[in-house]
């Protein structure tokens, strides 16, 4: 499966991109938005609003995220106000934040493996993060204070 990462919101204190699959409508994100807009519309604009705060006024910080992957992965939850709403991302120290997807978790599943819709979603991330990890270490693509540079287009081998 062929994806690049492209912008959504390029800040100045940081640059939250999202994931685009060759061949689809709707990059992660925007689906994201398009799927849950109609469902909980006051939680997405809440949500939309973090992420530009995010790029434009307060930047990265731990407190805004909780750790849905292993240790030494790095996708996360982004929080905000409606406790049911998921989006999830990788997040690139305090420099950039890659989105991915993300739904409605049910309220009477506590654990994530319980919602395997969002189970999905983190899994996924996990192994486009593996992917850009591995052309970073090639330099083939660097991030740096103004966000990822060189290649953003990549292959997920299955």
């Amino acid at each position: 499966m062929k994806f690049s990462i492209v912008p959504v919101y390029l800040g100045k204190r940081s640059k939250i991109y999202t994931i685009r699959i060759e061949n689809s409508e709707l990059d992660e994100y925007r689906r994201f938005v398009y799927d849950n807009s109609s469902v909980v519309p006051n939680a997405v604009r809440l949500l939309d609003l973090q992420l530009k705060n995010i790029a434009n006024k307060n930047g990265i910080y731990d407190e805004q995220f909780i750790r849905e992957s292993p240790p030494g992965k790095n996708v996360f939850r982004i929080t905000e106000t409606n406790e049911w709403l998921r989006l999830y991302c990788i997040k690139y120290s305090r420099v950039a934040l890659v989105l991915g997807g993300g739904s409605i978790k049910k309220p009477d599943k506590q654990k994530l493996k319980e919602n395997p819709e969002l189970q999905m979603v983190v899994d996924f991330l996990i192994k486009i993060e593996d992917v850009i990890f591995e052309a970073m270490q090639n330099n083939e693509t660097r991030l740096t204070d103004d966000g990822f540079e060189g290649k953003l287009n990549f292959e997920l081998v299955e």
